[in-house]
C-alpha cells in the first residue's frame, strides 16, 4: 500500500500549475523515490547565461511536515562546492548560503522556518499543509532568474 504522503506528492507533480512550470522549462523532476525528490530549476547567472541548479528534497510526512530542500549536485550525488552555488543579488546569496543546516534558506523550509522565527516573521512564505510543491518551485525559480533583471537591456527613457 502506497504511503498517503507519496500519493499526495504524486498528485502535486501532475497538477496543472506544476505541469505548466515543466512545459515552460522553469523546472523539471529528475527522480522521485518517496520520500526523496530530485529536481532542477532553471536559472540565469549574473552574466546573463541560462543554466539550472539541482535540488534534493526530503518530503517525509508531506504536507503536514515542511519539506527539507537542499541545493544538490545531482550528477555527482553531493553537496555543491562554493563555486557551484548560485550567485547574484542579496536574495540569491541569502537563499543559497551554506548555513548550519545546509538547506535552502527560505521560511518554507523545514529547518529555516523555525530558525530566527523566519516562518512567523514571513507567514506569506511559510509552509502550511495547504501548500503544494509548485509553491516551492515557483519561489526558487523566481529567485534564480532574478539575475536576469540585472542583465536585461533597459528601454530608453
Amino acid at each position: 500500500m502506497e504511503d498517503p504522503a507519496s500519493a499526495l506528492i504524486r498528485a502535486d507533480l501532475v497538477s496543472d500549475v506544476f505541469q505548466a512550470g515543466c512545459r515552460e522549462g522553469r523546472w523539471r523532476v529528475v527522480e522521485f523515490d518517496y520520500p526523496r525528490l530530485d529536481f532542477k530549476v532553471s536559472a540565469i547567472k549574473t552574466d546573463g547565461e541560462a543554466t539550472e541548479y539541482g535540488f534534493r528534497a526530503d518530503l517525509t510526512n508531506y504536507p503536514g511536515v515542511a519539506p527539507e530542500v537542499r541545493l544538490w549536485n545531482l550528477e555527482d550525488n553531493r553537496k555543491p562546492t562554493a563555486q557551484e552555488r548560485p550567485t547574484g543579488g542579496t536574495r540569491v546569496t541569502e537563499t543559497f548560503k551554506d548555513w548550519q543546516d545546509a538547506t535552502i534558506y527560505r521560511p518554507w523550509d523545514r529547518h529555516t522556518g523555525p530558525h530566527s522565527n523566519n516562518a512567523a516573521n514571513k507567514p506569506q512564505l511559510a509552509w502550511n499543509k495547504q501548500r503544494e510543491l509548485a509553491f516551492i518551485f515557483e519561489d526558487l525559480h523566481g529567485i534564480l532568474v532574478s539575475n536576469g533583471r540585472k542583465v536585461a537591456p533597459q528601454a530608453p527613457a
